[in-house]
């Protein structure tokens, strides 16, 4: 998709021309409007291009001022700037404004598509970046409901088994101490018992 571009240039009509069908010339980019300093800020924020290709040229200082007002409103923005001619003191200032490049009627057709290469490839980022924010921060997945609504019938179950368990544990407790306790009649005991009881019916028999 082409980059909307907006052009700043009060340096005449031939000059604007000259630069619009440049920037036509481009399939990755696409013109959507031409514009004076004065009006600027308002078409930038009407607009909201991708690129901004301001003109130095006639008034160099305001358009650097321009360009760094611009450029702190809309951080997101690029912004390309150009002027008649090379002059060192504007490139520094240029640059440190924020600009992505510095170009000139002499040498603009030969770094035209390193810089239009250099835009498409910085939009992009810029656009994928906020896609892969939400879903690296996206929450985990909700249990499904029939887990949620199966869930108390499994714990009274789970109760249930332990209750159960431990009803065991306490009647084989009862049993061994039982078994093992002082009153509890061993089997010596018992034998001895049917054994006295066997001789007294012995002697019932013979001595009535």
């Amino acid at each position: 998709m082409a980059l909307p571009t907006l052009l700043i240039c009060e340096a005449g009509e031939e000059k604007t021309k000259q630069i619009e069908e440049l920037i036509r010339s481009y399939p990755e980019l696409r013109l959507v409007g031409t514009t004076n300093r004065q009006n600027a800020a308002k078409q930038v924020g009407g607009l909201y291009p991708k690129l901004v290709w301001v003109e130095l040229a006639p008034e160099p200082m305001k358009a650097l001022t321009l360009l760094g007002d611009l450029r702190e409103q809309h951080p997101k923005t690029q912004f390309l700037v150009s002027n008649e001619t090379l002059d060192g003191g504007l490139i520094k200032t240029s640059m440190q404004l924020g600009a992505i490049d510095f170009l000139d009627p002499q040498s603009w057709k030969d770094q035209m598509p390193d810089v239009v290469k250099r835009v498409v490839i910085k939009a992009e980022q810029a656009h994928a970046a906020p896609a892969a924010a939400p879903a690296a921060a996206a929450p985990a997945a909700p249990p499904p409901v029939e887990a949620v609504a199966a869930s108390p019938a499994a714990a009274k179950e789970v109760a249930a088994s332990k209750e159960m368990t431990a009803a065991q544990k306490r009647t084989s407790t009862r049993s061994k101490a039982v078994e093992g306790s002082p009153t509890a009649s061993p089997p010596w005991v018992w034998a001895i018992i049917f054994g006295l009881f066997g001789l007294s019916f012995v002697f019932y028999k013979l001595y009535p």
